[in-house]
């Protein structure tokens, strides 16, 4: 029968997806052979020293008659090493499952990887499970029950409590029948993850790949989330290459599309050789590497303390890293931040396992939280309140989150850490809606998705705004109005000026604050423009604003207007008076959205050395495309109104943005 009739033999699949565990020589590889058939122990040196090294592969088949349909159940087993030696693949392979099947051996009873692999699944959260009690020929019924007895002791703290234990024996087949049924009726039981598959865009987990003649590179894993269609646009994490995928298979069976929790082999088009273990296939629009996380962990030993200046191993997903952790809730001990030289594919919920720096003695594990760590204030009350707000699901994490955050919740952020489709994004915000969780959206830029702000904040910065306005024009009568630099500094706005603009732009379509030119007044003050004022907004604001960072020289404004020199210099000065235009260098005005654009770029280099030296002006030059000269000039009025500090050939950013605006 051809692989493709055999797919359309069945109207349905199902998989499900063990990964073995326990000490070495307990029998986990018989054990999979006496189910399957298939040795998964294939390496030359695995056989001649009797013990598995790397990770194994077998599936087991079985057919079920229901009444509206043929299905095909498949059981797929990654066999995973015992020994202590090759901690390393056995934690890339149990970190791509969902379901455990830990052995353990009669005779033996519990042994220490018995102990550190149950402390892994109970780490990774692995709670579905069955243990099996190998070796049952060797034993009489006595010991059976007495290490029967010392298992349910064991897993009673663990998140196994509730696995079931059979005792086989690979040799006669005692017990296989049953353990085989309940593995069945686990299948046939299991319900799809309906959330992983709507609500979270495709990530596919690489643990192997290789060449097939004719075929191309094909790699295979599990999709821990979403759904992979034969057609779709993925990209692979090592490389940054986006491909199509051109064929999937589960086993031998050719399919056409594969859901989370199953694994496939995926036919792409990507250098073989530039693939690793651990490396990701992603939805292209998802696609972030970080080199920092914040993240909730559980020691083994409550009582151990992370040293700062110790690395450690990181084992996520497939992938290990060499990582620092710092805590950063000194009083409870829970949240830490995870720090790494290379860069990380992690997202919020994912879960890993921490192992000392020699990686001779598992620690402790925990899940990732946020993947945006902040710049400054790492360590503050307000990050360790929104650190306990995200650590919820979706819905309460974002009213939660709402509820402490008057500088409102990127709500871009907020999907891409939670690789949550637009769907499941909008459905949340409609469950808020529709329970009175009352917010606005704020379109910050030229962002795809707006930030979030709780309607009460937003109702007091409108009040603080509109009374800032009165007093203004009560003082200033003849003014028509104020500019948006200014009466930012003069309600002292905390947060970004992208906020703070998104929140003027809202007022204004309200209709209770209105903006001429450039300057914000209350809609019933009118004023006539100075000559200045409109000569600046007709002919030097267009040539500002098309000149982006690099404006002309006021001697090139006076050339390209035809305004004499003399002229030109009186109205940029009155100009600069109001707010509107900042001077920079003796010839040189910039607007001062323009100057903003600069300071932001001036903190992302910044947050992008992990060493926290500042950044250099080649470094500024570079990143801004502007000319060294120029960027010394920028830099020079950065230093000038405290918004950096030189030190050497770096500088180091030492206040917020909107400091960097002087009246």
């Amino acid at each position: 029968m051809s692989e493709t009739a055999q797919a359309d033999r069945f109207t349905n699949q199902r998989s499900l997806i063990i990964a073995t565990a326990g000490h070495v020589d307990h029998g986990k590889s018989s054990l999979v052979n006496k189910i399957t058939g298939i040795e998964t122990d294939t390496l030359r040196e695995e056989k001649e020293r009797g013990l598995s090294i790397n990770l194994g592969y077998a599936y087991y088949y079985f057919p079920s008659i229901e009444p509206d349909a043929a299905t095909e159940n498949i059981i797929g087993f990654v066999d995973v090493p015992g020994h202590a030696d090759f901690i390393n693949n056995m934690l890339a392979g149990i970190g791509t499952v969902d379901y455990a099947l830990l052995v353990i051996a009669a005779d033996d009873g519990i042994m220490p990887q018995t102990r550190e692999h149950l402390s892994i699944l109970d780490l990774l959260g692995i709670s579905k499970a069955v243990i099996a009690l190998t070796k049952i020929d060797t034993c009489n019924a006595e010991r059976i029950n007495t290490v029967s007895d010392e298992i349910a002791e064991l897993l009673s703290s663990t998140c196994l409590n509730k696995a079931p234990i059979f005792p086989v024996s690979s040799l006669s087949g005692d017990g296989f029948d049953a353990l085989i049924e309940f593995l069945q009726n686990t299948l046939q039981e299991k319900k799809s993850d309906e959330a992983l598959q709507q609500t979270h865009k495709p990530r596919f987990l690489i643990d192997r790949s290789f060449s097939v003649k004719g075929i191309g590179t094909v790699v295979t894993g599990s999709l821990r989330s979403g759904v992979l269609r034969v057609g779709d646009t993925i990209l692979h994490t090592g490389t940054g290459v986006e491909a199509k995928i051109r064929g999937l298979r589960l086993d031998r069976t050719i399919i056409e599309q594969v859901h989370a929790g199953q694994r496939a082999a995926v036919n792409i088009v990507i250098d073989q050789n530039s693939i690793s273990r651990g490396d990701w296939l992603l939805a292209p629009e998802q696609y972030i590497s970080v080199q920092r996380f914040d993240a909730k962990i559980r020691f083994i030993n409550p009582d151990f303390k992370i040293r700062n200046s110790a690395q450690y191993h990181l084992y996520i997903g497939a992938a290990h890293h060499i990582v620092s952790i710092r805590c950063i809730d000194t009083k409870a001990q829970t949240f830490f931040q995870v720090a790494s030289h290379q860069p990380i594919i992690a997202y919020h919920g994912d879960r890993f396992i921490i192992r000392d720096p020699s990686s001779q003695l598992t620690l402790g594990g925990g899940k990732v939280i946020d993947i945006f760590v902040p710049r400054r204030k790492r360590c503050s009350d307000e990050r360790l309140n929104l650190l306990r707000a995200q650590d919820n699901r979706h819905t309460q994490a974002l009213v939660d989150l709402l509820n402490i955050s008057p500088m409102g919740l990127n709500l871009g952020q907020f999907s891409l850490n939670r690789n949550l489709t637009n769907e499941a994004l909008d459905n949340v915000l409609e469950h808020l809606s529709k329970n009175e969780h009352f917010f606005i959206n704020l379109q910050l830029d030229n962002k795809q998705l707006p930030s979030l702000l709780k309607l009460d904040f937003y109702v007091q910065y409108k009040e603080i705004i509109l009374a800032e306005l009165v007093l203004f024009h009560n003082d200033y009568s003849s003014k028509q109005g104020i500019s948006e630099t200014a009466i930012s500094k003069a309600v002292d706005f905390a947060g970004s000026h992208l906020l703070f603009h998104a929140i003027l732009e809202n007022l204004i379509q309200e209709g209770v604050l209105s903006k001429t030119g450039t300057l914000l007044h209350l809609p019933n003050h009118e004023i006539e423009l100075s000559k200045e004022e409109k000569e600046f907004l007709a002919t030097i604001r267009p040539l500002l604003v098309k000149a982006g960072k690099i404006p002309p020289r006021t001697r090139e404004l006076a050339d390209l207007t035809g305004i004499s020199l003399k002229a030109l210099e009186q109205i940029l000065k009155e100009i600069t008076t109001s707010g509107s235009l900042i001077k920079v260098a003796k010839n040189r005005y910039f607007l001062p959205e323009t100057i903003m654009e600069l300071a932001e770029l001036s903190e992302q280099l910044v947050s992008e050395n992990l060493d926290e030296e500042g950044f250099s002006v080649i470094q500024f030059r570079d990143a801004s495309k502007i000319g060294r000269n120029l960027c010394i000039e920028i830099l020079e009025y950065f230093d000038r109104v405290g918004f950096t500090r030189r030190d050497g050939n770096m500088r180091h950013v030492r206040t917020e943005t909107k400091n960097v605006f002087s009246k």
